[in-house]
């Protein structure tokens, strides 16, 4: 018998959920045969920032395999994470090595080691902003800082992920400071040479200043959390204020 879907909105029905079944399944068969592919291209961008960051690249292009290569070679804690533990604390950390690094990691043992490198996270302007912040082995200089992911503004506070921003973190003093102060400062006026806030100032992003502020709320935040639980771990000393006037 011929139905008249005219009549029968049944088959109407019937055929819309067959077609959206279909469809559907289409959908997450691609997904699922796409992402291996999505984790590794993921894989390799967290690797080409955590390479940059502690500047294994000295300025060079690396192909895909040389990046790799250095993470597997020289970085320790991306792929098992280490951590620092104490008090009921842990702090995430990823250690870089001069060269190869050891067949056993000891986080406390700055033999050999580059830097330290710990989580920075907090609210944007907009959304959670993720990323590192790496330190000299002593923990009085940043060396460098990279952001993995963000949803701010493009072009405005997505700055924070150029270089031109980033950079500035690099030589920045991040001992404790003295009383009354942050770690660092990010602003649109930079100090005058002579003050201590000279040597941990970050020229904020012109337009961004919610972006802007956000970072340095949460780099404080972080900053004195790793070092809180690295000095009660035995990874760093408890350094009274050292402030230059100039970085």
């Amino acid at each position: 018998m011929r139905i008249n879907p005219d009549k029968n909105p049944w088959y109407v029905i019937g055929f819309a959920a067959i077609v959206s079944g279909l469809f559907t399944m289409a959908i997450m068969a691609l997904h699922v045969a796409s992402e291996p592919i999505v984790q590794a291209n993921q894989r390799l961008l967290t690797e080409r920032a955590i390479v940059e960051l502690f500047g294994l690249d000295e300025g060079r292009e690396l192909t895909d395999a040389e990046v790799t290569g250095l993470i597997d070679a020289r970085v320790a804690g991306l792929g098992e994470p280490i951590s620092l533990e104490t008090d009921g604390e842990s702090v995430r950390i990823l250690i870089a090595y001069e060269s190869q690094k050891p067949a056993e990691i000891d986080p406390l043992d700055k033999t050999g080691v580059l830097a330290y490198a710990f989580p920075i996270r907090g609210v944007g302007f907009w959304a959670m902003i993720d990323g590192w912040l790496a330190v000299t082995p002593n923990g009085t200089r940043a060396v460098g800082v990279v952001f993995l992911s963000h949803q701010e503004t493009p072009g405005l506070g997505g700055r924070i992920t150029e270089k031109a921003f980033r950079s500035q973190f690099k030589g920045l003093t991040v001992t404790p400071p003295p009383p009354g102060m942050q770690y660092v400062y990010i602003g649109r006026t930079a100090p005058e040479p002579a003050s201590p806030q000279a040597a941990r100032h970050v020229d904020a992003i012109t337009g961004a200043t919610g972006t802007s502020t956000a970072v340095e709320t949460f780099v404080n935040d972080d900053l004195a959390r790793f070092r809180r639980i690295a000095t009660a771990a035995g990874l760093l000393e408890d350094n009274a204020a050292t402030d230059a006037p100039q970085r």
